[in-house]
């Protein structure tokens, strides 16, 4: 053993650094066994918070569409959710969905499909829409 390895074996700031370490390693351990048992979404989800539009995957075949956005602000009764896969510029597979007002927000559940992005606009019965300025709202598969 070296002069250096003994001075290091033998600090009392290194033994403190060594302690913490396993520590925070114990911790991180349970934190993540707390994960596991928690109700958070195992595909996770993906928003545009500001835009009032929420995009949770529930399964390799299903999401869940969550839209408070304009149109719902501004007191749509009914919305639609136009949906289509693949490129933004592109879509394939265009659909549309009457989301079901649930409070202040609508919901619908619309399949995927593997491998494709979806890209989702809105509009309500009076046929206004949100595109989010064009650009749709997509969601990575």
């Amino acid at each position: 053993m070296s002069i250096f390895d003994n001075m290091m074996m033998n600090n009392p700031k290194n033994t403190k650094q060594t302690n913490a370490k396993k520590n925070s390693k114990a911790f991180k351990e349970e934190y993540s066994e707390d994960l596991t048992n928690s109700d958070v979404s195992r595909y996770g989800i993906q928003s545009y918070s500001k835009s009032g539009v929420a995009f949770e995957k529930l399964s390799d075949t299903q999401a869940e569409i969550i839209y408070s956005g304009l149109l719902a602000k501004c007191g749509a009764e009914e919305v639609h959710g136009v949906y289509g896969f693949g490129s933004n510029q592109n879509w394939e597979g265009v659909s549309s969905i009457q989301l079901k007002k649930d409070g202040d927000v609508f919901r619908g559940i619309v399949p995927l499909e593997q491998g494709k992005n979806i890209n989702i606009a809105f509009k309500d019965s009076a046929e206004n829409w949100d595109n989010n300025s064009g650009m749709n709202y997509t969601f990575v598969n």
